[in-house]
């Protein structure tokens, strides 16, 4: 008994639901008669209750549209502004057709903010450093030698549309600088040859301008900018071989205290985005320049072990990166009623 109760009750508020649906449809459709027969005063409240409760998105959508006009040509400027407002904050991506709108609601809609005022997400991806050496340091008559190695990263992403297709781009992320370092000196019939690895970890604001072309489908732009580095930490990995004896075994040290704490550096980008829900997909490709050396002369030797023991000098090196990403942003709306210029 209790069982056939409560699928009554279901059944009872499906049925009821239902009805509201189709209510409300079959009002939207009456609203839309009413309003091309000119009775203009009587739209407002055949939709008001629909529009508390009862219309989907798309239904929404056309009822305040018809609100809209039927405030315009009722000369009721304040309502009309506001149903449009309603409008713009119900589908964030409505768009005007100038062929079919009325030029009036076409004007009306000129007036207000109807584009995203920033996106907000973040990226991943990786990067390849390399030493630009400003000043060799060598602790033996060997060869020295700097190689990239692959480094991750990660930011989170703020945009903000300026005008004319450009926007201001600021993140804040987290990346390592990994590169390794090759000695090799020969004494008489032997050789030693030292292989390192350092690995830095950097807090990064990048901040640039951002150009797009809007007109391709797959939206790409170009970027220019600066970007700000902290340090959070550096090590070297290190190992010394001698040709036909034992290698010295792998060792860590620590180089932060040599290490400079901040750090500049130019960047220039290109990429393209790709839409998708309510955002873009990017992709990236950036190329980050070395401004400021990231240690000094002063700390050449300042590990003794690493010197002698490993062949190893700190030359005085700035760091270049490039670097490839792919993220997502999310666009933020705020509708609202523009200011008029005087």
């Amino acid at each position: 008994m209790k069982r056939f109760l409560l699928a009554s009750l279901l059944s009872l508020l499906a049925a009821k639901g239902y009805g509201q649906l189709t209510s409300c449809a079959q009002t939207l459709r009456l609203a839309q008669s009413t309003y091309e027969q000119g009775r203009l005063h009587e739209v407002p409240v055949l939709l008001q209750n629909c529009i508390n409760s009862g219309f989907n998105k798309q239904e929404k959508v056309a009822a305040y549209k018809l609100l809209t006009l039927s405030y315009i040509y009722l000369e009721e400027p304040e309502k009309a502004n506001e149903a449009m407002l309603n409008l713009l904050r119900t589908d964030h991506y409505f768009e005007i057709n100038t062929s079919t709108d009325p030029a009036e609601f076409v004007a009306l809609y000129k007036t207000f903010r109807t584009k995203p005022v920033y996106r907000i997400g973040g990226k991943i991806g990786v990067n390849a450093t390399s030493p630009n050496v400003t000043e060799s340091v060598e602790a033996n008559d060997g060869k020295s030698e700097y190689k990239y190695k692959i480094g991750i990263q990660a930011h989170v992403v703020a945009e903000i549309p300026l005008k004319n297709n450009f926007d201001l781009n600021v993140e804040l992320g987290l990346l390592q600088r990994n590169f390794s370092y090759t000695n090799a000196v020969t004494f008489l019939d032997t050789t030693f040859t030292t292989d390192a690895t350092e690995k830095q970890t950097w807090v990064s604001l990048p901040i640039s301008i951002h150009y797009q072309f809007s007109r391709i489908k797959f939206k790409p732009f170009l970027a220019l900018g600066i970007q700000g580095d902290f340090l959070l930490g550096a090590k070297l990995d290190g190992s010394r071989t001698r040709q036909g004896y034992q290698f010295i075994e792998e060792k860590s040290f620590e180089l932060k205290p040599q290490r400079e704490s901040l750090n500049v550096s130019a960047i220039a980008s290109a990429g393209a985005r790709f839409e998708l829900g309510g955002g873009f997909v990017i992709t990236e490709v950036r190329f980050s320049y070395g401004l400021l050396n990231v240690n000094n002369s002063e700390g050449a030797f300042a590990n003794s072990d690493l010197a002698f023991a490993y062949g190893y000098a700190d030359s005085i090196y700035k760091v270049n990166s490039l670097s490839i990403t792919a993220g997502y942003v999310y666009n933020i709306f705020n509708p609202k009623k523009l200011n008029k210029r005087k």
